[in-house]
């Protein structure tokens, strides 16, 4: 088991120079500068491929990550791109069926019904047998090839076809079949391997059901000897509650998304869209967007992708100019990505799995890490808050508010991989870098993905050639629909929409009896005053308020406090079926989170209150044992700092503090 681990400050820094000081004084920084000053010709990387040159390799595009000109970058002729990490491997090298993939999350599911889903353009059915065991078919029937996930799973522990009423053990064996003339000749017939369901091999772990990309003779055992893309941080943790290294996890969210592989992780590698896109909620789009380089902390491979750091961590992950955490992208094909915020008093890990379900569609899920160590100064990040508030909230509300964040890009990746699909090329990836204009450094680890795709690439989609695209969707509520992308297979917000329209139908309630009762005493009043008037005399309205029954103004309020908690409610019903976005619009909820701080540096009671609640506030001050990072390469004694130079400043600064604490004077 891996445990947690958390950094001191980040050795990034020190390479940052006039880079971070210039952005902390508000002055134009020298890189940015020296860009607007270079003429508008191809950068040296474009100029040598151009005339036949070779191309740069890795090592010389990691060890120059903070030149002046961008080394994937400059391109204003738009010319086509060419590979800029170049380590040999032959195009295609990556098995997309041979892989495991994340298909659903356990705690979601109904156990009672077939879940339909797809992979890789296959359609295929989880579902729970007799046994408590989770089983993953392709979903159609062996008989007429009807979908099983139409079906029923009985109080046997079968699946039952609904077309005729042939059942299915977690095997995949046929166990009835009432079409038979007589037991002889259905064993007859059950025994012919062709009267099994289509299974593939799948496993539990991490609270998710994988599936093996594919099935047949071979799929078993080479299923068993590859391991699935688990997050070793996650090892040991319940839904919420303590992790190895006093860590915290909060729920899965698993979302279908109407837009393809290829389009979410170019997005979720990128972060300079973050504050520009997701403006009000992790930032602002005014305020935030700033120059960085991406450092090379993995070179590329095929089958392990790549990890680099952004250098510095710009907004969301620090306050432009105050870089005291650091931020690295680590990306695992064929569906993994780990962003990893590390600062001195806490570490936030968040792993993304996106599956290639469909052309144009993908499932995405989610699941962040936190550990905490001592001191005060992290709650001040805004992205140590945004994180820690989705720590204490039930499932339920983590997903509900998740499409506040998702869908204020969704229309922007769903459009925009079909523009791309429309240029010449056999997929994604080639017409992705003959089209686009990259002309700072800041796309770099987008264009290492494009890079990877290109040569492993595209996805085999079943029955299927090439990357085909459906079109543009121009009804925007089919693309908001949060129900057919989420809410119809997940228990924990059923449940809560359930309660949630009850309430509304008891405040309803609530408001029409409140509104009849104070009808009922201002019309008694009325009356009291008129017969005091005496008959003839149309009683004052002062005499009309001073006969009213006191109770009268409580209850008048009450009913309007009940209808608009009812109101209210049925707009919260309604983010459970639909949550539609628009850049152009203000956005209530964005602006909420604004306003209670999650969104801004700064300090925020409510997140005072979280962080004591959750952690202790300082209780875990002083815990040295949450070592053991996932690269395998960490000393325990720099609790698993991946940093050569980072480790070694935070040794000198505990061999100080020693030799201070010995000579009884004041550490520096």
């Amino acid at each position: 088991m891996t445990a947690l681990v958390i950094t001191g400050p980040s050795a990034l820094a020190q390479r940052r120079g006039t880079f971070a000081k210039g952005r902390a004084s508000g002055a134009r920084p020298v890189r940015a500068a020296r860009l607007a000053s270079t003429p508008r010709t191809r950068s040296r990387w474009t100029r040598a491929s151009a005339s036949g040159g070779t191309t740069i390799g890795a090592e010389e595009m990691a060890k120059d990550a903070s030149a002046a000109e961008p080394l994937i970058g400059i391109n204003p002729d738009r010319v086509p791109m060419v590979e800029a990490v170049n380590r040999g491997e032959t195009s295609g090298t990556f098995n997309w069926t041979k892989q495991w993939y994340p298909v659903a999350v356990i705690d979601l599911l109904d156990t009672s019904k077939p879940h339909p889903t797809q992979l890789l353009g296959k359609d295929i059915v989880v579902w729970k047998d007799g046994a408590g065991k989770w089983n993953v078919f392709e979903d159609k029937c062996p008989h007429r090839l009807a979908p099983l996930s139409e079906g029923r799973v009985e109080d046997d522990g079968t699946l039952l076809c609904a077309y005729h009423a042939w059942r299915f053990d977690g095997d995949g064996a046929c166990t009835d079949m009432p079409q038979a003339s007589s037991k002889e000749e259905a064993d007859r017939v059950r025994a012919n391997p062709r009267s099994c369901a289509f299974t593939r091999p799948c496993m539990e772990a991490q609270g998710l059901v994988w599936a093996w990309g594919e099935g047949g003779k071979e799929a078993e055992l080479e299923a068993r000897m590859t391991p699935p893309l688990l997050v070793p941080e996650i090892e040991g943790v319940g839904k919420n509650g303590e992790a190895p290294g006093g860590g915290y996890r909060n729920h899965w969210q698993v979302r279908d998304m109407p837009y393809g592989w290829a389009a979410f992780f170019e997005n979720a590698i990128d972060p300079a869209h973050a504050v520009v896109s997701h403006h009000t909620l992790v930032g602002s789009r005014y305020d935030d967007p700033a120059g960085f380089n991406c450092v090379v902390e993995r070179p590329m491979t095929a089958e392990a992708g790549f990890r680099c750091a952004i250098d510095p961590a710009v907004p969301p992950f620090n306050t432009i100019g105050k870089y005291d955490a650091e931020t690295s992208y680590d990306f695992q094909p064929p569906c993994l990505l780990k962003i990893d915020w590390r600062h001195e008093e806490a570490r936030f890990l968040t792993s993304h799995y996106c599956v290639p379900t469909r052309p144009g569609w993908c499932r995405h899920f989610v699941a962040t890490v936190c550990q905490r160590g001592e001191g005060e100064k992290v709650r001040q990040h805004r992205w140590f808050k945004l994180n820690l508030f989705t720590l204490t909230s039930p499932a339920w509300m983590t997903h509900v508010l998740g499409p506040t964040f998702l869908h204020q890009d969704m229309v922007l990746l769903h459009q925009q991989e079909k523009i791309i699909a429309q240029g010449d090329g056999q997929d994604i990836a080639n017409k992705w870098k003959d089209q686009v204009f990259i002309p700072t450094g800041a796309d770099k680890m987008t264009v290492m993905f494009y890079q990877w795709f290109g040569r492993n690439g595209p996805i085999p989609w079943a029955g299927r050639d090439g990357d085909a695209m459906p079109p543009i969707e121009r009804d925007q509520s089919k693309l908001f629909d949060t129900w057919e992308m989420h809410t119809k297979y997940c228990t924990h917000c059923q449940g809560a929409l359930r309660n949630t329209e009850a309430l509304k139908v008891v405040a309803i309630a609530a408001a029409a009896w409140k509104a009849v009762w104070a009808t009922c005493l201002l019309a008694f009043g009325a009356s009291a005053a008129g017969a005091a008037a005496g008959a003839g005399v149309a009683p004052s309205l002062r005499d009309v308020i001073a006969a009213v029954d006191p109770s009268l103004a409580g209850e008048a309020f009450s009913a309007l406090s009940l209808a608009g908690t009812a109101y209210g409610l049925h707009g919260f019903a309604g983010m459970f079926r639909s949550y539609p976005f628009s850049h152009a619009e203000e956005d209530i909820v964005m602006e909420g989170t604004a306003k209670i701080g999650l969104s801004n540096d700064g300090p925020s009671l409510y997140i005072d209150v979280v962080d004591n609640a959750l952690f202790g506030g300082n209780k875990h001050a002083g815990k040295k044992d949450a070592v053991g990072c996932e690269c395998g390469e960490c000393s325990p004694f720099h609790d698993g700092i991946r940093s050569g130079p980072l480790a070694s400043f935070r040794k000198k600064q505990e061999e100080k503090a020693r030799a201070a604490k010995e000579a009884g004077t004041p550490a520096r």
